[in-house]
Order: structure tokens, then C-alpha cells, then sequence
């Protein structure tokens, strides 16, 4: 799996906001830090959308090859 360099950097976000917030738990209550909590969250999300995204485009087939596959798809029945 071939990472493009907007999904590192997405995923390096959520994991730095990670460790921010693991220090700040710990410096202050959890109330105090719970907005780097969901910047983690966000990010790891947003990265997961990312992904997603690209994986689809990668599987969208071009539309030649589609009428091939259903014209074998009628000769068979």
C-alpha cells in the first residue's frame, strides 16, 4: 500500500495531536485537553476519507472495459 503524501501528512497530524494530548491529560484535567483530542480524531478521520477516496478512483474502470465485461456477462446466458 502506497501512501500519497497528503495521506502521510494527514495521518502524521492525527498521531502528533495524539501525543499532545497524551502530555497535556497529564499536565491538566481531561476537559482542559479534550479539544486535542478530537483534532486527533479529526485528522485520523480526514485521513480515512482521504484514503477511501483514492481508493475508489483507483478501482473506477474505464467504461470500454465495462461494456466488454457485460457483453461476455450476455453471450454466457
Amino acid at each position: 500500500m502506497k501512501l500519497k503524501l497528503s495521506e502521510i501528512l494527514l495521518l502524521s497530524a492525527g498521531a502528533g495531536f495524539l501525543i499532545l494530548w497524551i502530555a497535556e491529560y497529564q499536565r491538566t484535567t481531561f476537559a482542559e485537553s479534550y479539544w486535542l483530542l478530537m483534532l486527533c480524531l479529526g485528522f485520523l478521520l480526514a485521513f480515512q476519507y482521504v484514503k477511501n477516496k483514492r481508493i475508489e478512483r483507483e478501482k473506477t474502470v474505464s467504461p470500454t472495459i465495462k461494456q466488454m465485461v457485460e457483453n461476455r456477462k450476455k453471450k454466457k446466458k
